[in-house]
């Protein structure tokens, strides 16, 4: 899958995804970021690297907590333009800047004190560049937190037909070895009735893929969470809440330069 087929995805996208992130039953919100803040290092006066930035949520959360700077970078130059005017309205400092995470040989070496990154690993299909320049561009003893689509979860998305054709519901099943690229209409295209249908493209990686690159690269493994969902749901919505402990979305990883 070629990169300006991720960015032309994404362009389209920008509003649609900024409205679902931002619902009062977000499981971004209720699963990933409750789950990130157990885990998130002191970040007063610190210089921190958003990859994957997406419309810049994370970016502004991390803001909150008082560091010296924080650069987004993410592929989608809509998504950027996007950060910017939410930046510009709320008085913010950050820096967002279209870029690809797969390569940041513009950012010095051993220059962030903390790299964070959300939900974006699953478009990039090798690992091993990723994580080396994380490890390239950490301070030592910086710290890293990476929340990937856990791959239980990614492992259920459909394969990717070469007719295009929009995958069943029976076609939603665990192929967990298989990693073939995958197709799917993303949650917040697949409930707006504004916008046809339109498939949504990815990569499935085991956890021993994001593992052993982790290693390769010489971080240190921390810690590892799979989140749970939260417990009003099971009596909100015990479809969800259930679909969630079967499934697990995240798998949230707190890693270290040695």
């Amino acid at each position: 899958m070629e990169k300006r087929n991720f960015k032309s995805n994404w362009d389209k996208m920008v509003q649609f995804y900024e409205d679902f992130t931002n619902t009062k039953d977000s499981y971004s919100s209720l699963i990933e970021w409750k789950a990130i803040k157990t885990i998130l290092p002191r970040l007063e006066n610190k210089t921190i690297l958003d990859l994957g930035c997406g419309t810049g949520r994370f970016s502004f959360l991390l803001e909150e907590l008082n560091p010296k700077m924080i650069l987004g970078i993410d592929l989608s130059d809509e998504m950027i333009n996007f950060c910017k005017e939410r930046a510009k309205e709320k008085g913010s400092q950050i820096e967002f800047s279209q870029g690809d995470i797969e390569n940041i040989s513009f950012i010095d070496d051993n220059s962030i004190d903390f790299v964070f990154s959300s939900t974006v690993l699953h478009y990039v299909k090798d690992l091993n560049e990723v994580m080396k320049e994380i490890n390239r561009v950490l301070i030592s003893a910086g710290t890293c937190i990476l929340s990937v689509i856990n791959p239980v979860y990614s492992a259920c998305y459909p394969l990717s037909k070469e007719n295009g054709e929009i995958p069943v519901d029976d076609e939603w099943n665990v192929k967990y070895l298989d990693r073939g690229l995958r197709a799917y209409i993303q949650p917040w295209i697949e409930y707006n009735p504004n916008i046809d249908n339109y498939l949504s493209y990815s990569y499935h990686h085991t956890m021993s893929d994001y593992i052993n690159s982790i290693v390769k690269a010489g971080l240190q493994i921390e810690e590892l969470l799979e989140p749970l969902p939260p417990a009003e749901w099971k009596e909100d919505n015990i479809k969800r809440y259930y679909g969630y402990m079967d499934t697990p979305t995240y798998a949230i990883f707190k890693l270290k330069k040695n």
